[in-house]
């Protein structure tokens, strides 16, 4: 796609300059052609690109065609280059076909029609003047139409039709739709002219009931079953005309394709798509009567007839195809879903993620700057903590309950990350570029270390400058393990909310839970009952009791007058079973805190074991969410 020489440059977006518009779009057809796909649609590829950038995209588009792959494309107003790169076009006019075939052929078309191509003029080009100047005629769309579906060519006064009149104000329409008077306008041709008149075989004439409002009349195809007074080439045994409706078309559209690709199918479809003016069906020497019979309404019905002149020079056309097995079609494939191991793709996913940090250090420096100044202010304001009476054991539980509580909320910024992310996920894996699973876990893998680093930097400054009881290395593990539990809980929300406005609100609403039933506020035995079940799925209760067991577990004394621990977190001290077996001469140990907490466990372990099983749900969780809800569907 050449875009090697910006292998090194930011795409860019609104902040940030980028690679050109040309190279944007290759990339963007790259992506999606790394796979190989049997069938690739484009929008409008081309849409905002100069002559050369244009040509350039189409030109390896064709390549991509050549290499075995369907290529469907919307475009615009194609130049000349671009329209010698395109096996077939089709052209479309208020949902009508009005040219499908070889862009070379499209000349001789309209020379067949009776209206030849000036010198020096691009031959598409001409043609869209020609469907606009028809689509503001009295006739409408239906010469060109029926010119293509049919080879009937219009006559004289028909290939230069005659403006459509001022607009009046529109009269009340009747309860079926329609207005109750309908304007007669004669055209004096032996091939259009509209009245009321009832056709007859070999007339030259041809009725059409004007309307005020032609747009309402312009669906997909408002071909209805037609009947012919004389034998028509479609079916030569009979009088009666089945034409070609759209379902005909979706019926066989994946024959055509096939026909155009590879071969020709083994049984004709019941639409043929392209008649050049050499091949169009006809009946030498007759003329054809079409006529459209509608619905009889009372007072209302009304009958289009068209009537056509066929070309003298044309021979009838009899499609030929040869056969092929069809069935070779839905052979399933067999192959590998996958193109990489999965060992390999989570290789290729984690260097990548590792190299959006690293270009993007915002996104790890800003939690780790929050931590750090934070952790600063937290030293700065709860001074000696290492001592042992009643006031530090207060001011313990509101330093460790905001510490876990500041480790969630700086996980936050995950959710805008993902979401933003989540589109080229979906994208990528529509493709089966990689599995969910490959994902997942190169996402964590990358995130280790940051999260590792951010947890030491706060347990390092605030265990210097605060002199705390517990070791440095439990408290790191807790913190760690406290970051990576809550960045799996943020990356499930984000995985399910469409917005990050949305994912902020679930989060800290979730977090406020948290927060209000982990046993500082409500102490397990203060929480009803019908809403404990709160208190043992919260995220900050696990982190915050293996603080607490790591800082208080023991006989450790504390001294002071018993007024100072009221009011405050502790709330009612009760003594310990430790407290009361020993004799000790203290007022409290450490011990009778976790009792007057309801903290039961003793080991600081368990804690943290549930707390990553929490972390390692939600990861399953949102691989889940990943794997079978995150498709790209348009809602």
């Amino acid at each position: 796609m050449l875009v090697q020489t910006a292998a090194h440059t930011y795409i860019g977006d609104e902040g940030r300059r980028g690679v050109s518009g040309g190279e944007r779009r290759r990339v963007s057809i790259g992506i999606d052609i790394i796979h190989k796909p049997s069938l690739l649609f484009l929008d409008e590829p081309t849409s905002g690109l100069d002559s050369t950038s244009a040509f350039s995209v189409v030109e390896k588009v064709k390549d991509i065609a050549r290499s075995g792959s369907i290529v469907l494309m919307t475009i615009h107003q194609p130049s000349y280059r671009i329209q010698m790169l395109l096996d077939r076009i089709t052209v479309l006019a208020r949902g009508r076909l009005i040219y499908s075939g070889s862009p070379i052929a499209l000349s001789a078309h309209l020379s067949g029609f009776g209206r030849p191509v000036p010198d020096s003029e691009n031959s598409l080009e001409y043609l869209l003047d020609v469907i606009k100047e028809y689509d503001e005629s009295t006739v409408g769309l239906d010469p060109l139409v029926v010119y293509q579906r049919d080879g009937i060519k219009p006559d004289q006064v028909a290939r230069t039709p005659v403006a459509k009149p001022p607009r009046t104000p529109k009269t009340p329409r009747t309860l079926y739709g329609k207005t109750p008077r309908s304007w007669n306008i004669n055209l004096h041709s032996n091939q259009f002219s509209m009245g009321n008149r009832t056709p007859q075989a070999n007339s030259g004439t041809s009725n059409y009931n004007d309307s005020d409002d032609d747009d309402d009349n312009d669906e997909f195809d408002n071909s209805l079953e037609r009947r012919t007074v004389h034998q028509t080439p479609m079916n030569m045994q009979s009088g009666v005309y089945i034409p070609r409706l759209a379902s005909h078309f979706y019926k066989d559209f994946s024959i055509w394709v096939y026909h155009g690709v590879k071969g020709t199918p083994r049984r004709p479809p019941s639409w043929t798509p392209a008649r050049t003016p050499g091949q169009t069906p006809a009946s030498s020497g007759r003329s054809q009567v079409l006529s459209r019979h509608m619905t009889p309404q009372p007072n209302h019905a009304r009958t289009k007839t068209i009537v056509f002149s066929p070309s003298p020079k044309r021979e009838p056309y009899d499609v030929s195809y040869e056969d092929f097995d069809m069935e070779l079609l839905d052979e399933p494939d067999h192959g590998a879903k996958f193109a990489n191991p999965w060992l390999r793709e989570v290789m290729v996913l984690s260097w990548r993620t590792a190299l959006n940090v690293i270009r993007t250090p915002e996104l790890f420096l800003s939690r780790e700057i929050v931590l750090t100044v934070m952790a600063l202010i937290l030293s700065t304001l709860f001074k000696h903590l290492n001592r042992s009476d009643f006031k530090t054991i207060n001011r313990l539980l509101n330093f460790y309950i905001f510490s876990v509580c500041l480790v969630f909320f700086s996980s936050n910024d995950a959710v805008p990350t993902f979401i933003q992310e989540r589109f080229i996920f979906i994208r990528e894996t529509s493709h089966n570029a990689y599995r969910a699973s490959s994902y997942v876990v190169s996402s964590l893998i990358v995130y280790l270390p940051f999260f590792a680093v951010q947890g030491f930097t706060f347990a390092a400054i605030t265990q210097f400058m605060l002199r705390l009881r517990s070791s440095l290395i439990s408290f790191w593990i807790i913190l760690y393990a406290s970051l990576i539990t809550t960045n799996a809980y943020v990356m499930l929300v984000s995985a399910l909310v469409p917005s990050y406005i949305t994912g902020y609100a679930i989060v800290i609403a979730t977090t406020a839970l948290f927060f209000l039933t982990c046993g500082f506020f409500l102490k397990a035995s203060q929480i009803p009952p019908y809403w404990k079940w709160l208190h043992y799925i919260s995220a900050i209760k696990y982190p915050f009791e293996a603080l607490l067991i790591h800082e208080f577990k023991g006989k450790h004394c504390y001294i002071g007058n018993p007024g100072d621990l009221s009011p405050g977190p502790l709330g009612e001290v009760k003594l310990s079973k430790l407290h009361v077996d020993l004799p000790l001469n203290c007022e409290l140990i450490g011990q009778d805190v976790l009792e007057s907490m309801a903290i039961t466990m003793d080991n600081i372990w368990y804690d943290v074991g549930i707390l990553l099983a929490w972390g390692i749900l939600y990861r399953l969780l949102f691989y889940v969410v990943l794997r079978f809800y995150s498709k790209n569907v348009r809602k």
